[in-house]
């Protein structure tokens, strides 16, 4: 058996880490020893442990999507090899872990005990972040926009009222209702796009908020591409009208939309824009985004794919 360490964010979803993690020792095969188990301080504390702990073939995230993130991003900071990533899910929309086939505890613990790791890419953000270059790296997508004022409009009392699916079309709503448009200027291969845009949206999977939003149709993590979509200018009345079209993926069908794959792009703007790159706001434009094939082993529901996995060099 792997040896695994367990970094628990207690706080996830108003305190369901704490009671997650309970369940998931409940029903694990064996005890848990005390110094495999470790719980997060704050922000970016899931990150440092991430990138330092020695010893263990994997890494499992007990939390939301934001804390299996930032140990993604942590694996990631280290040189080769690198421990997998497991993912217990105690989140609300619990994105990472269903694009990887875990939809509950249970789940989890059955892909942990059979031992099923995936390679899977991801996507590489260089930004700012408090006027220094910085870097993260991201599973699912990275939206520069609206999107991250809709995120910071999305309280723990909608989840609670609404469920995962009508708290994100609420907080998105709002978030139209608020937001101007920036000026941003995009590049990618021997192309730009310079005007104001509500997002500049940048994903490696297919289905996010809970798996209600096909924000990006076709989208593959293990395909070498990134799948990115400009929203250009609309009045707020035509974005209201047009953006629920993100839940079943016929927003890419707009003529005004710009849908493409690309393994590099970057985006640009007169005044820093914020970003936002899994569920969390980290950092700001000018941004690069960059696909890193096969990077990440992360333990699945499924077997591995051979024709899937990194080949020797």
């Amino acid at each position: 058996m792997s040896k695994i360490l367990y970094i628990v964010n207690r706080a996830a979803l108003g305190g369901t880490g704490a009671r997650a993690w309970q369940r998931f020792r409940s029903i694990w095969h064996e005890q848990v020893a005390e110094q495999d188990i470790l719980i997060t301080a704050g922000p970016g504390h899931a990150r440092e442990i991430a990138s330092s702990c020695k010893g263990y073939e994997i890494i499992a995230a007990v939390g939301g999507d934001g804390t299996a993130s930032e140990i993604l991003s942590g694996i990631m900071d280290r040189t080769s090899p690198r421990p997998a990533l497991a993912v217990i899910p105690a989140g609300t929309g619990n994105d990472i872990a269903q694009n990887v086939g875990i939809f509950s505890i249970e789940d989890s613990a059955a892909a942990l005990l059979k031992g099923h790791t995936q390679f899977f890419d991801v996507i590489r953000i260089d930004c700012h972040l408090n006027g220094q270059p910085s870097h993260r790296y991201a599973f699912l997508s990275c939206w520069v926009g609206f999107a991250v004022v809709s995120a910071n409009l999305l309280k723990p009392w909608m989840k609670r009222l609404l469920g995962a699916k009508g708290a994100y079309y609420l907080s998105t709503f709002l978030g139209l209702v608020l937001h101007r448009p920036p000026q941003m200027t995009v590049r990618w291969e021997n192309q730009e796009y310079r005007a104001r845009s509500w997002v500049v949206l940048v994903a490696n999977a297919e289905w996010m908020a809970g798996g209600s939003m096909r924000v990006a149709p076709g989208a593959r993590m293990d395909d070498g591409q990134l799948n990115v979509t400009i929203v250009p200018p609309w009045s707020k009345v035509k974005a209201l009208l047009k953006m629920p079209k993100l839940a079943d993926g016929s927003h890419v069908n707009e003529p005004d939309i710009k849908y493409f794959t690309v393994k590099i792009i970057e985006v640009d703007s007169p005044h820093p824009v914020i970003l936002e790159m899994d569920g969390d706001a980290f950092g700001t434009t000018p941004a690069a985004f960059t696909v890193c094939p096969h990077a990440i082993k992360i333990v699945s529901a499924t077997a591995p794919n051979p024709a899937h996995s990194p080949q020797p060099d």
